[in-house]
């Protein structure tokens, strides 16, 4: 009673913010988009903000080290690799940080901004941002900026990200030239604790505060930060206005700047006998790395006049420096080519309206000299939209690619592992992935890999390579159903399997299901949902995490229980605000202690977060 009571007064103050906003759009292409790559052949599409509120719950991803910002292993195959050329390592913080290939930019209407703000135990606090305006439809600036920070349930677990990037447009008045540009910062920097002694729970401390286990490491840290410029000037070759030209010619150069820095420090190696070795200094640890990579880029591209077939051709020099307690300089020379082609199909009476739409696009890029040379990718991504009434969508991808080593596999110098010139060869992976899309309420996703020369850490944290090939696929289903009006259910399911799980770690099964009540009260104007989220992984040795170089490593001492993840939530939504309350981990000291995924760390606790979200469109 008493918590209705709270909802009620909630509903008629949001009520009464929100009937001071003066203009709300819901022309869905108030907002187009799209993302960065070779900006003169692809254009913008509709991207409406997302006003369900289905997941809005879901705020940020599953951190499989149990702390938001904190390093989290991959487990479900994806399909993509990022683009050819010199990379120093993969990221741990893939949940939690911006990456270049989602920069965005925009051209919309009027002004947009979005705020969210999440706040919960453990110090949890979050804060989105999202604003961009057009401005006399020439010039566009956006900005989009991730911060949140949390204590964690145990020690040493204090956590702190910030994400930012800053991205313009512009277009001049007749079309003859403009420019892309953006600016990215990633900042990751959280406490190491190497994880709780003897790595799991007793049942004694199942329902004790965690904060009074003592952990491997007391004095680490960890601080990532990343800086990445881009500007891509262009102008049109040939002159718009005359009548019989059928395609439009331009040239555009791409010039960009990144710099990556990575600091561990830990001030007690030695009484912590945490690492078996110690090569440099035995008082204190401070692991200092740096990149500073330059590359231009430029491209001759034609492209028809309804922007529906095009071509590009391009070279770019690429170099980069690498500092870690000595200097090293790599750079290559690539050639790269794209085309794109796209055919809409009307509809059969008088009106002529776009039906369906086929889309095919190809990408290659080889590096003829360099550090790298002999490196080559190709892709091609191809979309057969059925019916766009009904999101009636069929898709398949292929990519192949051979790409040298990252640099941390063959050469490392730390305080704690050291090693030269491992000479591992380039690894060479196909991956396909064909997929179904119906309506939002039911898709399909098939995905497969071939990898041949696959890196990998082994079971003492140390790079290795398997030279046969191995397989992996992936199967994704999602079905959603609202039964009666008011009843809703949501199924996802998630198949894997890998030829060789003695190098490859995943789990086979994931399972997501919601079932939940919707509804709208007072007369329309509040959507409502109020539901239960059950989360099941089948069991498999999970990767064990090495702070020291922030990879993730092979290990059989340890299994993850099968343990049930049950959250429950309630959704709302008064345009133009999204406000959710949620428990995580409700079963957390009724279901078991195998809540973890990595040997040492566990999923959070029993939890409460609380979040509102505000769209702006003035």
């Amino acid at each position: 009673m008493q918590a209705a009571r709270v909802f009620t007064f909630l509903f008629f103050l949001l009520a009464q913010v929100v009937s001071s906003q003066v203009f709300y759009s819901i022309n869905p292409d108030y907002l187009k988009s799209k993302q960065e790559g070779n900006n003169a052949l692809t254009r913008y599409t509709s991207s409406y903000p997302d006003t369900s509120i289905n997941i809005i719950h879901n705020f940020l991803p599953r951190n499989y080290m149990g702390n938001v910002g904190m390093p989290s292993p991959i487990y479900v195959f994806n399909y993509g690799t990022s683009e050819l050329g010199f990379r120093f390592t993969p990221s741990a913080y893939s949940n939690d940080i911006f990456k270049e290939e989602e920069v965005s930019y925009y051209r919309s209407k009027g002004p947009y901004a979005s705020l969210t703000g999440i706040a919960g135990s453990k110090k949890m606090q979050a804060l989105k941002l999202i604003f961009t305006h057009t401005y006399k439809d020439k010039v566009n600036i956006a900005v989009k900026f991730n911060r949140y920070t949390s204590l964690g349930y145990y020690l040493k677990q204090q956590t702190y990200t910030n994400n930012l990037f800053v991205s313009s447009n512009y277009t001049k008045a007749n079309k003859r030239s403009g420019y892309y540009f953006y600016f990215l910062n990633n900042g990751n920097k959280n406490q190491e604790n190497g994880g709780i002694t003897f790595d799991t729970l007793s049942q004694k401390d199942l329902l004790n505060g965690k904060d009074l286990l003592p952990v491997k490491l007391t004095s680490a840290s960890r601080d990532n930060k990343e800086y990445k410029a881009m500007f891509n000037p262009w102008i049109r070759l040939n002159n718009a206005n005359d009548s019989v030209v059928k395609v439009h010619q331009y040239l555009q150069l791409k010039s960009k700047v990144a710099f990556n820095t990575y600091k561990y420090k830990d001030a007690n190696p030695v009484g912590d006998k945490f690492y078996n070795l110690i090569y440099l200094d035995t008082v204190q640890t401070y692991d200092s790395t740096r990149i500073l990579k330059f590359s231009n880029e430029i491209n001759y591209s034609i492209l028809s006049t309804d922007k529906n077939a095009g071509v590009s051709l391009g070279y770019k020099n690429e170099l980069n420096q690498v500092w870690q307690k000595a200097d090293s300089s790599f750079s290559n020379n690539l050639v790269l080519a794209d085309a794109v082609w796209r055919k809409a199909m009307l509809s059969s009476d008088s009106i002529k309206n776009q039906k369906g739409l086929f889309e095919t696009g190809f990408n290659a890029s080889y590096i003829f000299n360099g550090a790298n040379s002999g490196n080559y990718k190709v892709e091609t991504k191809n979309s057969f939209t059925l019916n766009r009434t009904k999101q009636h969508l069929i898709f398949l991808n292929v990519l192949y690619e051979k790409r040298s080593a990252d640099y941390i596999y063959n050469y490392w110098v730390s305080n704690n592992f050291i090693w030269f010139n491992n000479g591992y060869r380039p690894q060479e992976m196909f991956q396909s992935q064909l997929g179904y899309v119906y309506n939002k309420s039911f898709s399909l996703t098939f995905l497969f890999q071939n990898i041949k020369n696959y890196l990998f850490f082994n079971n003492v944290a140390m790079p290795q390579q398997h030279a046969k090939a191995l397989q992996n696929a992936g199967i994704t289903a999602n079905y959603s159903i609202v039964l009666l009006k008011h009843i809703g259910i949501t199924v996802n399911d998630i198949i894997q399997s890998t030829t060789n799980d003695a190098y490859v770690s995943v789990p086979k099964n994931i399972l997501t299901a919601r079932l939940f009540y919707t509804g709208s009260l007072y007369h329309n104007n509040l959507q409502l949902q109020v539901g239960a989220q059950l989360q099941y992984y089948q069991s498999f040795y999970g990767y064990g995490y090495m702070p020291s170089s922030q990879v993730f490593y092979l290990q059989d001492r340890q299994m993850t229980g099968e343990y049930p993840y049950l959250d429950v939530y309630l959704n709302a939504r008064i345009r133009p605000v999204n406000i959710f309350l949620k428990v995580e981990n409700v079963l957390q000291g009724y279901a078991g202690k195998s809540y973890s995924f990595v040997p040492g760390y566990y999923q959070p606790d029993r939890a409460f977060r609380f979040g509102i979200s505000w769209m702006f469109f003035d």
